[in-house]
């Protein structure tokens, strides 16, 4: 029978090479969609995944995801520091913001503002410059994608000048950061630098995310539920 079976598959040599060429580009295709999703997913998560040293994000409730941005109460900061089990919360900016380069063109780029005392959230693979630069008055921080994208063909190097939003911006330090869903340079800066590179909102709120760190011994997952839920 076995053989009966080999010899009906593989008696028409064209028809049996258009089977394995289709079964073989059927499970290309699904190998394929499967790894773009993921990449998608990856994309999209990566800069929850580059922002270290916070165990919660706090937000909006109506926030959907990390770019669905939606400003909270800047009285939410001593709301949340006051909540058991909470160590610390600080401030996190993100938005997108335009530079302006030095020959007058425009870029669109991703700002995030860190906390000015701490600057938890910073990135930890530098290439150019420290952490800590950032205290100096106009810093910011550029991933290096986002270097090369403003500046195409030249080295990395610190000291290079934009504005947003009519201010002067000087880069003092390159990092490398996660590929983002948006191909956008991602700055980082202090939060209240942040604050004057984008222009005011109607409500005056500019603060979309809260970092919080649980104190020792509290899971994290159980502190951000609600009061209400919350296991005492």
């Amino acid at each position: 029978m076995t053989w009966i079976a080999l010899k009906m598959l593989m008696g028409d040599k064209s028809k049996y090479f258009a089977i394995v060429f289709g079964v073989s580009f059927a499970c290309f295709l699904i190998a394929e969609q499967s790894a773009i999703f993921c990449g998608v997913m990856l994309r999209t998560t990566s800069q929850i995944g580059d922002t270290h040293g916070a165990d919660i994000w706090v937000m909006n409730t109506g926030v959907r995801y990390v770019d669905d941005l939606k400003a909270i109460s800047d009285n939410d900061l001593y709301r949340v520091r006051s909540v058991p089990g909470v160590a610390w919360a600080v401030n996190l900016y993100r938005g997108q913001g335009q530079a302006q380069l030095a020959d007058g063109t425009y870029q669109g780029v991703i700002l995030m503002g860190l906390d000015d005392a701490s600057l938890t959230g910073a990135p930890t693979h530098m290439l150019l410059g420290k952490i800590g630069d950032l205290q100096i008055p106009d810093a910011i921080l550029v991933d290096e994608a986002g270097y090369h994208q403003m500046w195409p063909g030249e080295p990395l190097r610190t000291g290079k000048v934009l504005e947003m939003n009519q201010r002067r911006a000087v880069v003092v330090g390159v990092y490398r950061a996660a590929q983002t869903f948006m191909t956008l340079p991602i700055i980082y800066t202090r939060f209240s630098q942040a604050t004057l590179f984008v222009p005011p909102t109607p409500t005056g709120r500019l603060t979309p995310f809260l970092l919080t760190k649980a104190q020792p011994g509290v899971d994290p997952e159980k502190l951000a539920l609600p009061s209400k839920t919350r296991p005492a």
